[in-house]
């Protein structure tokens, strides 16, 4: 008697694995931007923040891979719920491109089959990435384990126009909250323009490990998602 063939590995999605681009290209765009904007010497101190920013807005794809490579759909479900709320965190609304990929996913999910129903288990699994990949966000810019710390450098320009500056230092005699802002001004005539800046919002490396460390949770509790497997088929 033949047996029944063994059924197949469902396939990745095209508007899944376009969601999954996307999604990286825009996370990897949000971490340069957060460099680029800070003065140039303040990026040798400002890349643990650009790190854990990309990290962040990154997750939703990472649990979209998750979904694919182990067959877990709810993972699938869990980054475009969180990718929808992401679409939102940006004060500027560049995140609202991150609109595009969260519908993808969504849609992925919905014409995922078979798929295990979702349990208990699952929707509490689900609201965990949720507020661990919130957390990856915010953790690394409203830290509970340190204050804000200053940063300041000065510059000069010559009359080529040509702008030099010297490397950033902490300031630790002032107020961080005071410190955000710059001036400038002028030797003399006909010499060189002078001027300092200064932030308070950098991201320490410990501020950075603690997104990192939230987003590491969202990913862990997606491999804990119930599989898609014959056994949970149900009629699509």
């Amino acid at each position: 008697m033949a047996s029944a063939p063994a059924p197949r590995r469902r396939g990745a999605s095209p508007v899944v694995l376009f969601a999954i681009v996307v999604n990286a290209m825009a996370a990897l765009a949000f971490g340069g931007l957060h460099l680029l904007l800070e003065a140039p010497p303040l990026r040798t101190v400002a890349w643990p923040g650009a790190v854990a920013l990309a990290a962040a807005y990154a997750a939703p794809a990472t649990l979209a891979v998750v979904a694919l490579r182990s067959q877990r759909p709810a993972a699938l479900l869990g980054a475009g719920l969180l990718g929808l709320a992401m679409a939102f965190t940006a004060l500027s609304g560049v995140s609202l491109v991150l609109l595009v990929p969260a519908t993808c996913y969504l849609i992925g999910y919905a014409t995922w089959t078979p798929r295990p129903p979702l349990r208990a288990g699952a929707v509490a699994g689900i609201v965990a990435i949720l507020a661990a990949g919130i957390a990856a966000l915010l953790l690394p810019f409203a830290s509970p384990i340190s204050e804000p710390r200053a940063y300041c450098y000065s510059w000069t320009e010559d009359l080529a126009g040509r702008r030099s500056y010297s490397p950033a230092r902490p300031d630790d005699a002032g107020d961080p909250g005071q410190q955000s802002g710059s001036a400038s001004g002028s030797a003399g005539p006909g010499g060189p323009a002078r001027g300092e800046g200064c932030t308070s919002d950098v991201v320490t490396p410990a501020e950075a490990v603690l997104g990192l460390a939230a987003a590491a949770v969202a990913l862990v509790v997606s491999l804990r998602l119930p599989r898609a497997t014959p056994a949970t088929s149900h009629p699509g």
